[in-house]
């Protein structure tokens, strides 16, 4: 059966505004510092064919910007985590998040995280396991800008989200009926969750009935003019639940496109 797209209408409109906007600015007393936590969240592969996506990160960094721009060096980065973690990135879709680093620092500017990568590992749903190769991550690290640049204030808490976009991160090698293993070329987002909102609701059929895994993708409108939404990359995604329930995080202000696609369903315009 071939892939058709489904937009559901009255659910998912043609241009969606801003759900709300999440403030997680917490005042506290630091002694002239403020505090930034670092989440990582998954905009998810197709679950029909991947179980787990597994990824290693020994060590977070955050840049701070300086008055005179320099080049970049090692000493611009402040460490945040030297704590081995292991994520399923699977596990991380629908607003759900998990905290990586959470460090109090100096006020002022701050505009990149850093990650070191050093394993990447894809199980599938017939139980077989790819090892990848992680390329620099290792070594330079994984870098990521944050949008827009935080200006952290004494006693002020920041949130940072990191979504790891594992539909383009893992590039599958072979057919999707052949899957001989994977690429890994990371694709990460960086948002201030201060300056973010989300986009949220529910799919169904036309007898309501809750659509589950339908994929669900929303384009900032005005960065889609002229383009083709068939061919432009630059959207974020999540996945309906059981319930048909998903939500969409880290969106800055705008109006957006949304479109549902599901295996077997007509397009509806």
């Amino acid at each position: 059966m071939r892939k058709l797209k489904f937009i559901i209408i009255g659910i998912v409109i043609s241009s969606i505004a801003m759900v709300s906007c999440n403030n997680n600015d917490e005042k506290i007393s630091m002694d002239g510092k403020g505090r930034i936590n670092v989440h990582l969240t998954d905009a998810p592969f197709p679950v029909d064919l991947i179980s787990h996506t597994y990824v290693t990160i020994d060590r977070v960094e955050i840049r701070q910007k300086t008055e005179v721009d320099m080049e970049e060096s090692d000493d611009t980065f402040l460490v945040l985590s030297e704590e081995t973690m292991v994520v399923d990135l699977l596990e991380l879709t629908n607003g759900i998040t998990e905290q990586i680093a959470s460090v109090d620092l100096e006020a002022g500017y701050y505009d990149m995280v850093k990650l070191r990568v050093t394993d990447a590992t894809v199980v599938l749903t017939n139980g077989s396991e790819f090892e990848l190769k992680v390329p620099s991550g290792s070594s330079s690290g994984l870098k990521v800008k944050i949008q827009p640049e935080i200006y952290l204030e004494e006693g002020q808490t920041s949130d940072v989200l990191l979504d790891f976009d594992v539909s383009k991160s893992f590039v599958v090698k072979g057919s999707l009926d052949n899957i001989k293993g994977f690429n890994f070329k990371p694709v990460v987002r960086g948002v201030y969750m201060g300056a973010a909102g989300r986009i949220e609701g529910n799919v169904t059929d036309t007898l309501e009935a809750p659509l589950e895994d339908v994929m669900v993708k929303a384009w900032l409108n005005s960065e889609m003019e002229n383009s083709n939404l068939e061919e432009d990359s630059t959207y974020v995604s999540s996945f309906t639940d059981e319930l048909g329930d998903y939500k969409i995080i880290g969106l800055r202000e705008g109006t957006y496109t949304v479109v549902c696609e599901i295996e077997g369903y007509e397009a509806i315009h």
